[in-house]
């Protein structure tokens, strides 16, 4: 297999795996090109990453199935902008989002014209979920073999269509929709590519192993921690964990159906992280910085009545590495009763212990846990000192539907983390020799990474024994050139995601807020920023590179 820096535009990392969660984009040019949608680069991608680019193999499932339906009406499918979904329950979700969007009532004759939901069994029945059997058949049916929920609207609401499928991570997984090409009788011989996949596995094969590795993935996400297995939930990415725990909370905050939710999300955070909480969940949603003035400010609201029902951070932010004031956060939280929901994908639950100071974890597993590169998932664990543990649990647990995460997905995560806390910490160790080899370069103007960061002392209260920084690193350097040249230069992957296995370099500002440049740098997010996921490689394998990097963006 091609090493991930070999790969040209374009190819899977890791290189042909029809499941890959990343993309290659070695140059600073090609990033651009991405973010503006520039027609060479997208005629280029094989993949991208699963929530921000649909698998080609959820694409052909979704194509075809919704061609078989509206075949009968004479509608070209090409018309149609389709999302696949595993659960009911998400597609009505997207179908009120879609209403709010264009301020239509549901019961209103141009809100059912514009959203059709299908429901299509593994028998080949495809029916409008208005006429559908009325309960799924999730309960009966065999491991991936539960049915599928298309989403289809007009294709001019694309936009729309994908902030819900990007936001929420709701979509079906490739290796689902690779199963439904190969295995579902109706579709025989529809996909002619299906061959150059693995066979998927027998379903009752699959069953006996998914219960194992469900319970596997509980017991080792609790370990040595104050958690219980039934403390813990586990979701198809890491944005339905924050989707599904944020939809838990209004839940239980809102008395009078009138009533919105309101929200604080506390420091720069990833950016679909605030995306979901303020524009699908709909909470009244005020973005702070850092500073103890922005806590300050958050303070006097509360102590003059002002309602807040849940703060949502990280530990740390993603991509400045700051680390928040979490002790005084919490403190807040007990004193006026709002619920604390901290992120911490990036420190890691093998460098970091936070369940004392939150309610609520939620955790990528897409990133180091599993760290193949190769499968999506999500965690949510509930702290037992939560004063909300007990209606959390039980407001989770009545929004859980085990089947939406792929069972084969979860037989792929339990496989990749089974060695997760020794990377976590080899990674963090790796990571923390590139900051001291960058720091005090004369290119480079700032290192961002929690070690001799301001915030420090407050990652260290939480530190565990052995733990170190986390894997993620970001650069601004002295200019935008300059970092063009040290991105161009840099013979690392170059592409989308973190907390892969391999070193994985993006030009973040441009992936994430292109569309909102001026307000991510309002926030300290320049446009050149440089943002490096060190993997495991040796630790001179990455010095040689970095440094061959920064001789070339000090040349000019």
């Amino acid at each position: 297999m091609e090493s991930p820096e070999s790969l040209s535009l374009g190819e899977p990392m890791p290189a042909g795996d029809p499941h890959a969660v990343s993309v290659c984009l070695p140059t600073w040019s090609d990033t651009l090109g991405w973010a503006s949608r520039e027609p060479r680069i997208l005629k280029a991608l094989v993949t991208g990453y699963p929530r921000f680019f649909m698998p080609r193999l959820v694409q052909t499932l979704g194509t075809e199935l919704a061609r078989r339906f509206y075949a009968q009406f004479g509608i070209p499918v090409e018309s149609k902008c389709i999302l696949p979904l595993a659960s009911r329950r998400h597609a009505n979700q997207y179908r009120l989002f879609v209403y709010g969007r264009l301020c239509l009532e549901p019961g209103q004759d141009a809100a059912q014209a514009l959203v059709d939901l299908l429901q299509v069994r593994w028998n080949g029945s495809i029916s409008r979920l208005e006429t559908a059997d009325e309960e799924p058949n999730a309960a009966c049916a065999l491991p991936g073999q539960e049915d599928i929920y298309l989403v289809c609207c007009p294709a001019d609401l694309f936009a729309v269509a994908k902030a819900f499928w990007q936001h929420t991570g709701f979509g079906i997984s490739s290796r689902r929709a690779a199963m439904w090409l190969q295995n579902a009788p109706f579709l025989d011989g529809v996909w002619v590519q299906q061959s150059t996949l693995p066979k998927a596995l027998d379903p009752l094969v699959l069953g006996s192993r998914w219960d194992f590795a469900n319970a596997e993935l509980r017991n080792r996400i609790c370990e040595g921690r104050t958690a219980k297995p039934e403390d813990v939930f586990l979701y198809a990415t890491g944005m339905s964990a924050i989707t599904e725990v944020g939809a838990a909370i209004q839940e239980l905050r809102i008395s009078n159906p009138t009533d919105s939710c309101v929200a604080a999300v506390f420091g720069f955070v990833y950016v679909d992280t605030y995306k979901v909480v303020s524009l699908i969940l709909g909470y009244e949603t005020t973005l702070y910085k850092y500073a103890d003035s922005d806590i300050d400010s958050l303070e006097q609201k509360l102590e003059v009545g002002q309602r807040l029902d849940v703060c949502f951070t990280e530990f740390p932010g993603n991509p400045l590495l700051q680390t928040p004031n979490l002790p005084r956060l919490y403190a807040l939280s007990r004193k006026y009763d709002f619920v604390m929901v901290v992120d911490d994908t990036l420190s890691t639950f093998a460098n970091v212990e936070l369940l004392s100071s939150c309610d609520v974890l939620c955790t990528s597993l897409t990133k180091m846990f599993s760290g193949a590169c190769n499968v999506m998932g999500g965690s949510a664990v509930i702290s037992r000192d939560s004063p909300y543990c007990e209606r959390m649990r039980r407001a989770l647990e009545s929004r859980n539907e085990n089947h939406v995460w792929f069972p084969e997905d979860v037989l792929v995560m339990e496989h990749n983390s089974r060695d997760f806390v020794s990377r976590a910490r080899r990674a963090s160790a790796n990571a923390l020799a590139l900051v001291e080899q960058l720091r005090g370069h004369p290119s480079v103007a700032e290192v961002y990474y929690p070690e001799k960061s301001p915030t420090q002392w407050i990652y260290d209260q939480y530190k565990l024994p052995g733990g170190g920084y986390g894997f993620l690193v970001s650069v601004r350097f002295t200019s935008p050139a300059t970092a063009i040249r040290f991105y161009d230069a840099l013979e690392t992957a170059k592409g989308p995601s973190l907390g892969t296995n391999f070193t994985l370099a993006c030009a973040y500002t441009l992936l994430a807020h292109y569309s909102e440049l001026d307000w991510a740098a309002s926030f300290g997010v320049v446009e050149d920023l440089v943002r490096i996921s060190v993997g495991l490689e040796d630790e001179e394998w990455l010095r040689t590179r970095v440094e061959k990097a920064l001789q070339a963006a000090a040349n000019f």
